[in-house]
């Protein structure tokens, strides 16, 4: 529940600094956790965050000040306490997401994509493949694979300026719980490189996940190629309280 939080007031404080001009200061942090009904740890998160994407800026002995977002540096992808998806975190930050599906279709599932989802290698999945960019500049390769005979159809659907976790939630109520990451690097093939206009063997920052619902079920398995001079990935590690 603090992690949700914290959220929901990142959130609401970055739409309260976007509609604020550059150099106004925020309320004393004293007045904010008030206002926010949140601890001073929940608010400083938040605030933190905003600090961090360029939002805000702090002063010593002054406060902290509205400043401009750095829109022409990376742009992170977080991995939190909510499992959202690249589009809506940064939807949510002003950011504009479109995407261009490359590849859509159905193919067996095989061995590897069979242990990754839970289904039998003869099984059909869809692969979706998308070239995300954000406010027009190119950020990364994103390939997601479902199981067809549960969600068919994605084979179908618009994913040009969509979700593919808020298609799963909005169609099929599908919860999605847990993310989980696994962290390297991936020289781009020629393919790869023509798409994301870069040469042919650039270093990329390659993210491989496993989204799974309630029950420890694996819903949808992918990769994540990121330019490293665009993208950043941030990762918010929380000890269980039991």
């Amino acid at each position: 529940m603090a992690g949700h939080k914290y959220v929901q007031v990142r959130d609401h404080l970055l739409r309260r600094v976007q509609s604020l001009p550059v150099g106004e200061r925020l309320p004393a942090e004293g007045t904010l956790c008030s206002e926010y009904d949140v601890s001073r740890i929940t608010l400083r998160r938040a605030v933190d965050e905003l600090v961090q994407d360029g939002y805000l800026v702090r002063e010593h002995g002054r406060g902290t000040f509205v400043s401009h977002p750095r829109y022409n540096l990376k742009h992170r992808e977080r991995f939190v306490n909510e499992v959202t998806g690249f589009h809506t975190q940064l939807t949510r930050q002003g950011h504009t997401v479109t995407s261009r599906v490359t590849e859509q279709r159905s193919e067996r599932a095989g061995s590897r994509l069979a242990a990754a989802l839970g289904v039998s290698p003869a099984a059909s999945v869809i692969r979706l493949e998308r070239l995300r960019s954000v406010n027009g500049t190119v950020h990364h390769l994103a390939e997601s694979y479902v199981d067809e005979d549960r969600f068919p159809d994605v084979l179908t659907s618009d994913f040009t300026s969509s979700s593919l976790y808020a298609h799963l939630r909005a169609r099929h109520d599908v919860l999605l719980v847990r993310n989980e990451i696994v962290v390297g690097l991936h020289r781009c093939d020629a393919r790869e490189a023509e798409l994301l206009e870069v040469a042919e063997d650039t270093p990329l920052l390659l993210a491989t996940s496993r989204v799974f619902e309630p029950g420890q079920k694996p819903v949808i398995f992918g990769t994540s190629k990121f330019l490293p001079h665009a993208a950043e990935l941030s990762f918010d590690i929380v000890a269980d309280s039991d």
